[in-house]
């Protein structure tokens, strides 16, 4: 099965921001698109649009915002009540909507949910950024092509606070908008106005190329790429879009040129794997294959990616190592144990899975799972 994979935008995220391309992004030389073969047939979704909500919903926010200020309650924390009736029918799953029918749907994803966080700041003057999350992959799987999700959160700043003089602030006061919080998610990274507004359009490129309207998604991806040009999800769909219309030249440009970047992408090696092995070049495929493994990647969900898609594909070997670098990097990820364990059985290799399992108790708390999983231990301790 060809694999593609790439992450989609996500989840909880968003923001944006000027559209110019600021200068941490502009130093690098952008790889030349085939612009050629591809035509635009709709005109993209522009930044303005993506943020703006009618007069009425505008109303309705306010009517909500000025009364809890006039309770009392703080600027950021007037928006966190709105957004809290809302949360119940945003996931992962679903399309990208605007701000406007965000709000009108009350679902979508978590993107979705972002940029209407987004628009609802924007409205009433309050600041916010967006954090990157290390969390357990999700997917979508549409016919040969496989999206993962990652998780961003939305921060609010408490506009109130006025930093003294001579002190060091390790963060700045505010609160977190997450819809889907978990134990085990882990921060990363600051995203920037410029760094989001990628993400949307990659997200936009992706939903279009699973519709395979490719012309569209080329649109989209390329206004990703001239934002964020060290995007390696940007680049990865935009040379799978150049493969897709049988420029492999192009296509491989790309790939090295996000291979290269700051933004650590696996999927970005897997895909150029992909395309090496479609042109014979199986001593450089294996190569990149070998380079996947000595990637450093904090991110212990990555390889967890990984370790469950070469499961998918029956690669145990590779799936195993995969979930033993993940144990390795993150012991507490008890994900990465239950699934080794499982594969472990499928295979017959019950003292593997035996002591997989008996690892995994370690980061076991929830009771009633903690339960289950012992009795199973001492079944399967009986049949051997």
């Amino acid at each position: 099965m060809r694999k593609v994979s790439w992450f989609v935008a996500i989840c909880l995220v968003a923001t944006l921001g000027c559209t110019s391309v600021d200068n941490k992004h502009a130093k690098k030389i952008a790889v030349p698109l085939n612009t050629s073969l591809f035509k635009a047939v709709t005109p993209i979704v522009s930044e303005q649009e993506l943020y703006v909500l009618t007069k009425l919903q505008q109303k309705f926010f306010l009517d909500f915002y000025h009364q809890q200020i006039n309770k009392g309650y703080l600027p950021h924390k007037a928006i966190r009540g709105f957004l809290e009736s809302k949360l119940s029918n945003f996931t992962y799953y679903g399309k990208t909507y605007t701000a406007t029918k965000a709000m009108s749907n009350n679902s979508g994803n978590c993107m979705s949910l972002a940029i209407l966080t987004t628009a609802l700041s924007r409205l009433v003057g309050v600041d916010m950024d967006y954090r990157k999350m290390h969390s357990l992959p999700v997917y979508e799987k549409h016919g040969d092509i496989i999206l993962s999700s990652s998780h961003v959160q939305s921060l609010l700043y408490d506009p109130s606070f006025v930093p003294k003089e001579d002190t060091l602030y390790l963060n700045r006061p505010g609160i977190v908008i997450d819809y889907f919080p978990e134990e085990g998610n882990i921060r990363s990274k600051i995203v920037d106005e410029n760094q989001f507004l990628a993400m949307y359009y990659v997200n936009k490129a992706a939903e279009l190329y699973i519709e395979h309207d490719f012309d569209n998604a080329f649109s989209y991806a390329k206004e990703a790429y001239r934002l964020d040009n060290e995007s390696a999800s940007a680049m990865n769909l935009l040379a799978l879009l150049h493969k897709k219309k049988g420029d492999e030249v192009s296509a491989e440009r790309l790939y090295l040129a996000a291979i290269e970047s700051t933004d650590t992408n696996i999927s970005v090696l897997d895909n150029y794997v992909n395309l090496l092995k479609s042109q014979s070049r199986f001593d450089k495929a294996q190569k990149v294959k070998k380079q996947i493994e000595s990637i450093y990647d904090p991110n212990p969900y990555h390889w967890l990616e990984k370790a469950q898609l070469a499961r998918y594909q029956s690669e145990y070997a590779d799936a195993e190592r995969f979930y033993r670098k993940v144990i390795k990097l993150a012991p507490y990820v008890k994900q990465a144990y239950l699934e080794l364990h499982e594969m472990y059985l499928l295979q017959g290799k019950k003292r593997q899975a035996i002591a997989t399992l008996q690892q995994s108790l370690l980061w076991l708390h929830e009771p009633k799972q903690k339960k289950k999983y012992k009795k199973q231990l001492y079944q399967l301790s009986q049949t051997i």
